[in-house]
C-alpha cells in the first residue's frame, strides 16, 4: 500500500466532485449521506473551524484508484460529513445557527450567525474556499485493509452498530446490501423515518431479514435478533455469502415489490424482517419470478398481510413491546405470522389443503380470452399476482365441470371449491400438486 498526503483547497474538491467527477462519496462501507442534518450548530461550528486557525478540523482519508492510464478516482473514506457540509453550505443549501460565534480573521472580526455562504464577507467566502483540509491518500490497499482503515478510523467515533457492520461484512457484501437497500422495496415502500435512515436502521432491518433466511436454509444461529448479533451475523457473512443466498434474498425483495406498490404502514422496523420470512413460505418452492408463478400470488398475499393486522394483530402485537429483539420473542412472531398465512391459505405443513380452491387462493394467468382461468396441469404451480374480475370463470376442458363464477369477495372464508384439471383430476389450492415442501417445513414456526 502507498499512502501519500494531497495538496487540495475546498474549492479543488468542489470541482471534483461537481465538474470533472473524481471525488466519490459512495464507497460501499461508508455511512448513508445528511449525517448531521438534524444538528446545524454542529455543521456551523465547522464553517467556523475552517475560518479560523486555533480549532482543529480533522483530515480527509480518500482512496486512490486509476480509471485509466492517466486519470484516478478518489472515493471518500473518512470525512464524507465534513466535505459534504461545506459543500452544502457553499450551495446555499442552509444558513448558519445564530449561535454560531464571529470568526477572527487576520485581527479582523466578522459575524457569521444566520448568514448563508452568500450573505458573508468576501473575505470569510475566499477563506473557506481556500481552506486546505490534510488529506491521506491510499493506492494499492485491497478490500481487507481497506476494512480495516475505515474501522479504526470510525471504532471511537459515534458510528451507530449497523454502520460499524457494514465493514465487518466485507466490501463485495457491502455492495450487495447497499444494492438492496436502494431497490424500490427498501427505499420507497417500507416506512423507515429520515432518522431511521441516518442512523442506518433500514441497514440494520434488512440484515436481520437476511439472518433469519440463513437460519432457515443454512442453519445459522442466532441469539437475538440485536444491533450486537447483527454485527456478529456480519463478520460471519464477510467472503462466505453464496451467489444462492443472495438469489434467494433478491427473490424475496422482488415479491414483496409486487405484493406492495405502495406504502403500507405496518411495513415497519419491526415487522419487515418477519415479514420476508412469510413471503419466502408464500413464494413456495417451485415458484419463477419472471413468470409471476408463485405459491401464493403477490395480490393475494396482499389480501392475507391485510388481513392479518386487522384480524390478528392483538396477539402478534404483545410480542412486539419491551425486549422484542429477543430470539424467543422473535420465534413467536414469526409463528404467529405464519400461522396466520397457513390458516387464511389452508396449508399443512407448508402443503396446499387437499381440498382448496385453485381460484380463490392463487389463480393462474389465462393464456388466451381475458378474464378467462385455465385449468393447470398437475406439474405446474399455481400463481399470481391478479385477483380474478368478477366475471371470471373456469375454461372448460375435456368436459370438465365449470364451477359458478368467482368474485372478488369469495376469498378462502368461502367454502371451497376444487377445480379439475382435463383428465378429471382436482387440483391443490395454491401449490403444485408434487410441490415439496422440505425446505419450507419449518420454515412458519422455527425463524
Amino acid at each position: 500500500m502507498i499512502k501519500t498526503t494531497l495538496n487540495w483547497t475546498v474549492k479543488n474538491l468542489k470541482s471534483m466532485r461537481d465538474g470533472k467527477n473524481t471525488l466519490q462519496m459512495d464507497h460501499p462501507i461508508q455511512r448513508q449521506s445528511g449525517q448531521w442534518d438534524d444538528d446545524r450548530l454542529k455543521k456551523s461550528l465547522l464553517v467556523h473551524s475552517v475560518l479560523t486557525s486555533y480549532f482543529p478540523v480533522p483530515p480527509i482519508y480518500c482512496l486512490k484508484e486509476a480509471v485509466n492510464g492517466k486519470e484516478f478516482s478518489y472515493s471518500i473514506l473518512d470525512g464524507k460529513q465534513r466535505l459534504t457540509t461545506l459543500f452544502d453550505y457553499i450551495d446555499g443549501k442552509y444558513p448558519l445557527d445564530a449561535e454560531t460565534p464571529p470568526a477572527v480573521i487576520d485581527g479582523t472580526s466578522y459575524e457569521l450567525g444566520s448568514k448563508y455562504f452568500s450573505d458573508l464577507d468576501e473575505e470569510c467566502q475566499q477563506e473557506i474556499l481556500r481552506f486546505k483540509f490534510t488529506i491521506y491518500g491510499f493506492e494499492d490497499a485491497d478490500d481487507d485493509l481497506i476494512e480495516e482503515i475505515f474501522f479504526r478510523l470510525n471504532n471511537s467515533s459515534p458510528l451507530s452498530k449497523p454502520q460499524k457492520a457494514m465493514p465487518l461484512c466485507g466490501v463485495q457484501n457491502a455492495k450487495f446490501i447497499k444494492s438492496i437497500l436502494a431497490d424500490k422495496f427498501f427505499s420507497e415502500i417500507c416506512q423507515f423515518s429520515a432518522m431511521q435512515r441516518r442512523k442506518s436502521d433500514d441497514m440494520c432491518t434488512l440484515l436481520q431479514g437476511m439472518m433469519l433466511l440463513d437460519n432457515r436454509y443454512c442453519g445459522y444461529e442466532f441469539s437475538s435478533i440485536s444491533a450486537d448479533e447483527i454485527m456478529r451475523y456480519a463478520a460471519a457473512i464477510k467472503n462466505n455469502y453464496s451467489e444462492k443466498q443472495k438469489e434467494k434474498l433478491y427473490d424475496v425483495i422482488d415479491y414483496l415489490e409486487k405484493v406492495f406498490p405502495e406504502k403500507d404502514k405496518m411495513l415497519k422496523k419491526i415487522n419487515i424482517p418477519i415479514v420476508m420470512l412469510a413471503a419466502d413460505t408464500a413464494m413456495g418452492d417451485g415458484y419463477n419470478s419472471a413468470k409471476n408463478i408463485y405459491r401464493v400470488g403477490p395480490m393475494y398475499f396482499r389480501q392475507w398481510f391485510s388481513c392479518f393486522f386487522e384480524e390478528c394483530y392483538g396477539e402478534y402485537k404483545e410480542y412486539c413491546s419491551s425486549g422484542s429483539i429477543k430470539k424467543e420473542k422473535t420465534l413467536k412472531r414469526i409463528e404467529i405470522m405464519g400461522d396466520s398465512l397457513k390458516g387464511y391459505f389452508e396449508m399443512e405443513d407448508g402443503r396446499p389443503a387437499e381440498d382448496g380452491n385453485a381460484g380463490d387462493a392463487a389463480p393462474s394467468e389465462a393464456e388466451d380470452g381475458a378474464g378467462d382461468i385455465s385449468p393447470l396441469s398437475g406439474d405446474e404451480v399455481l400463481s399470481n399476482d391478479e385477483p380474478p374480475a368478477e366475471d371470471s370463470s373456469l375454461a372448460e376442458e375435456s368436459g370438465a365441470e365449470t364451477p359458478l363464477p368467482l368474485s372478488e369477495d369469495d376469498v378462502p372464508d368461502e367454502e371451497p371449491v376444487p377445480s379439475e384439471n382435463a383428465d378429471g383430476e382436482t387440483q391443490e389450492a395454491i401449490g403444485a400438486e408434487e410441490y415439496d415442501p422440505a425446505n419450507t417445513e419449518n420454515a412458519v414456526l422455527t425463524a
